[in-house]
């Protein structure tokens, strides 16, 4: 996943905090300005860089047919629950923008206060929902998912 700050350029609909776009292997945020600090897309990309790509911990179910999946509604499987939580700095260590709190099944991301809006955390949430619930992509965990792959 990566995360960029974009204006009008990154294709983000009138009224939304974010876009979410996906291709085999990857996904791209474009969030809009104003919505997310750079040090907060910075950080994430760097968490995200380690857990997708050095310790593979989440993979994708790629289905070429399937570009547009990520917009389609929750099917409401449950598969994992993944989400974005602001939360005041005092209860992040050492000043940090975000950090991943994780454990079988379940994944949070603790965002510091003022760093991102409550709407770009809503329609993350939506996206992820999606995305984690339904088995677009899959926890690996301890050699193992829900979906055997």
């Amino acid at each position: 996943m990566h995360f960029l700050l974009g204006g009008e350029k990154a294709g983000i609909p009138a009224g939304r905090a974010c876009l979410l776009t996906e291709d085999d292997g990857a996904i791209t945020v474009a969030i809009r300005y104003g919505h997310a600090h750079p040090d907060l897309c910075r950080d994430l990309n760097d968490y995200h860089a380690q857990i997708l790509g050095a310790e593979g911990r989440w993979a994708q179910t790629w289905d070429p047919e399937g570009s547009d999946r990520v917009y389609k509604a929750p099917e409401g499987l449950g598969l994992a629950h993944v989400a974005w939580r602001i939360v005041p700095a005092r209860e992040l260590p050492g000043g940090l923008t975000c950090m991943p709190l994780e454990v079988q099944g379940r994944f949070a991301w603790v965002i510091r206060s003022g760093l991102a809006t409550p709407r770009l955390c809503d329609e993350m949430n939506e996206y992820l929902t999606r995305i984690t619930g339904d088995g677009l992509w899959v926890q690996r965990w301890r050699g193992g998912n829900p979906l055997g792959n």
